[in-house]
């Protein structure tokens, strides 16, 4: 089989626990798209926070942010797809949070919002690579200036997110996607969105079957990425939960897991 996508996890993945590209990485990436292979990059982060691999490339390639939630044109900036949270839901998870006192963020499309300043947020605020970000304690107040609300994101000690997703994904019963892209973060998406979808969503744009995609992750939010794609791939450093719906376990992320995979299948 000749793949024609290769899509990767960025955090735990693609990069180093030290979030940095290796230079076997850059070299990676830049030869397979060098080789005619859409690569695209799926990530919980924002369209903002992942130009260093946009840097890499002179071709226009797609990016799945906010855990699949929107996908952008790397180059041109264009949309491709977008799915955002019932606002009532939206409404019912930040006021949960609310309640816990946990730290929140919010993006409503490409704007960054908090419930409170403090270290959390700002840590946030600063890994968002310096978009502005507002303030907001009821979320009624800022519905007729947005489109609509990408996620609705919890930061909280890892112990406790742990404990919180089990709950959250009980309480919500399926009403919409809960999901932990690193372990202090909790994020809340549409169930019309996540990795799966907008991968199946590029596919239809770009003339690819899912059988022709490989896709490598290492957390719990890639899975519906992992079982779209018709080859799916973990990282050592991924939970057995994840490891077990993929064909093919690589070395860990701080190995070069990302790009054994794609010199050993495609390369």
């Amino acid at each position: 089989m000749k793949y024609k996508l290769v899509a990767s996890d960025m955090d735990g993945t693609l990069v180093n626990d030290k979030s940095e590209l290796t230079e076997r990485t850059k070299a990676t990436i830049v030869k397979v798209v060098e080789s005619g292979v859409l690569f695209v990059t799926a990530t919980g982060r924002p369209f903002s926070n992942v130009q260093m691999v946009n840097d890499l490339i002179t071709a226009d390639m797609p990016f799945i942010v906010f855990n699949g939630a929107a996908a952008y044109m790397g180059k041109s900036g264009k949309l491709l797809f977008e799915r955002f949270l019932d606002f009532e839901l939206a409404v019912e998870a930040f006021e949960f949070g609310q309640k816990l006192e946990i730290a929140q963020i919010l993006w409503t499309g490409p704007r960054l919002w908090a419930n409170r300043i403090c270290e959390e947020t700002e840590d946030y605020h600063s890994f968002s690579k310096g978009l502005d970000m507002s303030l907001v304690t009821d979320l009624t107040t800022i519905r007729s200036e947005i489109k609509g609300i990408s996620k609705v994101l919890w930061i909280d000690d890892p112990a406790n997110i742990k404990k919180l997703s089990v709950e959250m994904n009980a309480h919500f019963n399926n009403r919409l996607q809960c999901v932990s892209s690193m372990p202090h973060f909790l994020e809340f998406i549409s169930n019309d969105a996540g990795k799966g979808t907008a991968l199946a969503e590029i596919g239809k744009l770009f003339g690819i079957d899912k059988s022709e995609m490989l896709a490598i992750g290492d957390g719990f939010n890639d899975i519906s990425m992992l079982e779209y794609a018709g080859f799916a791939v973990a990282v050592e450093n991924a939970p057995d939960g994840v490891k077990a719906v993929c064909d093919y376990v690589t070395v860990s992320n701080n190995e070069d897991g990302a790009a054994e995979v794609i010199e050993k299948f495609i390369l």
